[in-house]
């Protein structure tokens, strides 16, 4: 019985020793996100304006979010959803690239218009992009929301007084008081009564969104062509339908450049720096960066060292989501690092200057004076060389103690169980002397 309890108390000693070995480490687990679409009005008419938030929770902090959110635009219309959201006719571009990575939730306010009666409904569309603070992408999920418009009120007895309405003519106001487009410069400027415009966008825009605002806040306006732009001549129209139905039509004429029309004039708008003013495509997932030379964004293979203090992200540039590398304490730093291919097929790091547009060869300098500038601020996540010493030594003399108690515990255990060997085996003698 004694020894069973030596046994016991042994085993118990083992697996404090395992759980102290087992904390010490840290728990790895993948990070994952979550998207959750809420509406706090109840009742929602035809003309009212109600919002819709997207939260975005996750297990880690959010460094960006990418993502499309479709809507039917035929009961709601897009009214505004502050600098990350952008687009219209059913389809938000939901693009925050620079959240940081401190916080676990984003927030996004999404305003819409009823437009019309019945039902609809708010969801992502496609594959959400939510990247880490670890740079790494998150998995993700999201729900999907329904939006009642013009359905009875709660607590409604179903009981109507008989009244006699008063009827109004519906307006025939189908003007727009501003027109404004993201690419371009309408040409020429924005008159109420004028309804043709032409402008020119450079090869790089592949959509147009247009913002405007209704003569008559009850008026409903349509894009038609605005999407999908190709080379050369497009036609884009924008309808503006009154309340009594009646409507105007405001076209656009948009050229879009060829490549080389778009590269020789941000040559000749660069004048003497011609060369160094970026062009930025994203085609079938190909980024590639143009000025007098062409380079393609590439990931970094595994022998490939990032520079000290760095660390990856997904920033915009020039409309684009590209792969860049950041310095954690000064996400607006003048200054970006790429990885990229040249024409001759060579990798490495080239240095983009926000500020004058130039891409060079990364020299490796300027962590340095970007550390200096920052007052000598320090990253968690590089150590010096005292501090690594240190910290492997520590770690040594804690593999040291723990492995010299299991040895000790393990020597009990053995001379515990020998000694009950040797007793059996006494009391086995004396009973055969007896």
């Amino acid at each position: 019985m004694r020894m069973n309890n030596g046994i016991k108390a042994i085993a118990i000693m083992l697996a404090a020793v395992i759980c102290m070995v087992s904390f010490n480490g840290k728990s790895v687990s993948a990070a994952s996100a979550m998207i959750e679409f809420s509406l706090n009005e109840q009742n929602i008419n035809k003309g009212d304006t109600f919002t819709i938030i997207m939260q975005v929770s996750a297990t880690d902090g959010i460094q960006s979010v990418d993502s499309y959110v479709s809507y039917d635009a035929n009961y709601m219309e897009f009214v505004s959803g502050g600098k990350y959201v952008s687009g219209s006719a059913g389809l938000l571009h939901v693009s925050a690239s620079e959240l940081g990575g401190s916080d676990t939730s984003a927030k996004f306010s999404l305003q819409f218009k009823a437009i019309e009666n019945g039902n609809c409904a708010v969801n992502i569309s496609d594959k959400a992009s939510i990247i880490g603070a670890d740079g790494k992408e998150m998995s993700s999920s999201s729900n999907r929301i329904s939006v009642a418009i013009g359905k009875a009120k709660p607590g409604d007895t179903g009981q109507s007084t008989v009244t006699t309405p008063i009827q109004t003519p519906a307006s025939s106001d189908n003007k727009l008081l501003s027109l404004k487009v993201s690419h371009g410069t309408l040409e020429p400027m924005f008159d109420s009564e004028k309804t043709s415009y032409s402008l020119v966008v450079d090869n790089s825009v592949t959509d147009l969104f247009v913002s405007f605002v209704q003569s008559d806040p009850g008026a409903v306006v349509t894009l038609q062509g605005n999407e999908g732009l190709k080379e050369g001549k497009n036609t884009v129209k924008i309808i503006v339908t009154a309340p009594d139905k009646s409507t105007k039509e405001y076209k656009l004429k948009v050229r879009k450049e060829t490549y080389a029309e778009t590269e020789e004039r941000l040559k000749s708008e660069a004048g003497d720096s011609a060369g160094t003013e970026l062009l930025v495509t994203n085609e079938n997932g190909v980024v590639t960066l143009r000025n007098s030379y062409e380079y393609e964004i590439v990931d970094v293979d595994e022998t490939t060292q990032i520079p000290a203090g760095y660390k990856k992200t997904s920033v915009l540039l020039y409309g684009v989501n590209v792969t860049a590398y950041t310095v954690p304490s000064n996400l607006d730093s003048d200054y970006l690092i790429m990885y990229c291919r040249n024409e001759n097929g060579d990798c490495g790091f080239y240095q983009f200057d926000r500020q004058e547009k130039s891409l060079q060869r990364y020299t490796g300098d300027l962590v340095e004076k970007i550390n200096a500038s920052e007052g000598n601020v320090t990253d968690e996540s590089v150590m010096t060389s005292e501090e690594y010493k240190s910290n492997l030594s520590q770690l040594a003399v804690i593999i040291a103690i723990l492995v010299g108690l299991c040895v000790f515990l393990i020597i009990a255990l053995i001379s515990v169980i020998l000694k009950q060997v040797k007793s059996k085996s006494k009391r086995i003698e004396d009973e055969l002397d007896f």
